[in-house]
């Protein structure tokens, strides 16, 4: 590591086995510790988080679609995503999501929380089937 500065490859981290898809975790290995900033690919099938339909109590969310298309779930609809579109949460219930790919090409994300130590208490409110089924879908996005 230089002095001031940082640079590194993507494939130069290992993914987080423990969490759904292939899930780059940069911050801790950059020194980063104001937010979390994540990469992750979701293959066709997959869902972003391992706790389903979720909210944080103290953390607000950000997801930027760097390729391929998914889904976010909110509260009150369904809304897809495609390259270089964002989506935010806030925290508490208002914000609960899940984003997941229904589609069958893979979709790589770039997901950024602040703060960092807002991640927990997280509270899961149903299971990501549960609130694709329970969701009117935007297909405007």
């Amino acid at each position: 590591m230089a002095e001031g500065w940082t640079h590194v490859v993507l494939d130069e981290f290992e993914t987080n086995p423990e969490k759904p898809a292939n899930r780059w975790e940069a911050s801790p290995s950059l020194g980063i510790d104001a937010f979390n900033f994540n990469v992750a690919v979701l293959e066709p099938g997959e869902r972003l988080s391992q706790n389903h339909f979720h909210y944080h109590e103290n953390q607000k969310e950000l997801f930027y679609v760097v390729s391929g298309a998914c889904r976010a779930e909110t509260t009150t609809e369904s809304v897809t995503l495609g390259e270089d579109e964002l989506i935010a949460f806030r925290e508490g219930e208002a914000g609960a999501h899940v984003l997941h790919n229904p589609f069958e090409e893979p979709c790589k994300l770039a997901a950024i929380g602040w703060p960092q130590d807002g991640r927990y208490p997280v509270h899961q409110l149903e299971t990501t089937d549960k609130a694709i089924d329970g969701r009117a879908t935007d297909d405007s996005g």
